[in-house]
């Protein structure tokens, strides 16, 4: 019976010391910490709902004695999507975009960015009346934070390409060649 009254004060004495070593915190509040962590982005794409490759082409003349025109050469096919979370320390972003290749003698190419359509946050403006692409980079969009504009063709900022002639005295550079492709690359960085 002693070993019995032993056994029973040990599991009980044990009981109560662990009870009040897991509850002797306890209180009317309670609380601990919670990491948040919110990660920086930086993406973006070119959408379509044809192909992501367009073509411009110089309309000629039926006529003799008429100049090639590029009134009207555009296309608005492809649209700028994005998305942005930007750090404390660079709170604002932009789009720039270049060209790698050469564009024939005598015309250039330009791009306008439409303003955003769709999405949500401080949305980038777009720089008036677009660039004239070249090698260098230039900014398309600037003021960009912590942003989307949603995905797919149709959201965000519509690209329109158009060429030009140059001016009236490049007329006589121009060139007839089916192998003048350039690329046009859009990079998405720090402000």
């Amino acid at each position: 019976m002693k070993k019995f009254c032993y056994t029973l004060f040990s599991v009980l004495s044990v009981s109560f010391f662990a009870h009040n070593a897991i509850a002797q915190n306890d209180n009317n509040t309670a609380n601990h910490n919670v990491a948040i962590t919110i990660p920086e982005v930086a993406l973006l794409d070119i959408e379509t709902s044809a192909s992501r490759n367009i073509t411009l082409q110089a309309k000629h003349s039926t006529e003799a004695g008429d100049p090639i025109s590029f009134e009207g050469v555009t296309n608005s096919d492809l649209w700028l999507n994005y998305s942005s979370i930007v750090s404390t320390a660079n709170v604002s972003r932009k789009i720039t975009a270049q060209l790698t290749g050469s564009v024939p003698a005598g015309v250039q190419l330009k791009v306008v960015a439409g303003n955003s359509v769709s999405g949500g946050g401080t949305r980038g403006t777009s720089v008036a009346n677009g660039v004239t692409l070249t090698s260098t980079p230039q900014d398309l969009v600037t003021g960009i934070g912590s942003s989307y504009t949603d995905n797919g063709p149709e959201k965000g900022h519509q690209l329109t390409y158009s060429l030009s002639l140059v001016d009236a005295s490049s007329y006589g550079d121009l060139r007839f060649d089916q192998s003048n492709q350039v690329e046009v690359t859009y990079t998405i960085i720090n402000q």
